[in-house]
């Protein structure tokens, strides 16, 4: 699931709610960028974490805000080759 939301109380519990109705029993991925500036983005993620513990958290440009997520990764840049990376710790491909 991607987009933007409001930064109303709702939004991160509506994104969290759809992000998981989305994946299903699929493993989740989730890519965050400057969750501490955006509290529907810690909203969400929280919501996605206490239903699925097992959650990837990639969090993309400069790490602020405490690890969290089964795995985290801080790719420390939100190019598309760090998002690349990411993916290939994951996928365990080179």
């Amino acid at each position: 699931m991607t987009g933007s939301f409001s930064e109303d109380g709702t939004a991160g519990e509506s994104a969290g709610r759809a992000a998981l109705q989305a994946a299903g029993p699929r493993p989740i991925v989730a890519v965050v960028r400057d969750e501490h500036r955006h509290p529907w983005m810690a909203s969400a993620l929280d919501i996605l974490l206490a239903a699925r513990p097992d959650t990837i958290v990639v969090e993309m440009g400069v790490p602020q805000a405490a690890p969290r997520g089964a795995l985290h990764i801080a790719t420390h840049g939100a190019a598309r080759v760090c998002g690349r990376a990411a993916a290939e710790v994951i996928t365990g491909g080179l």
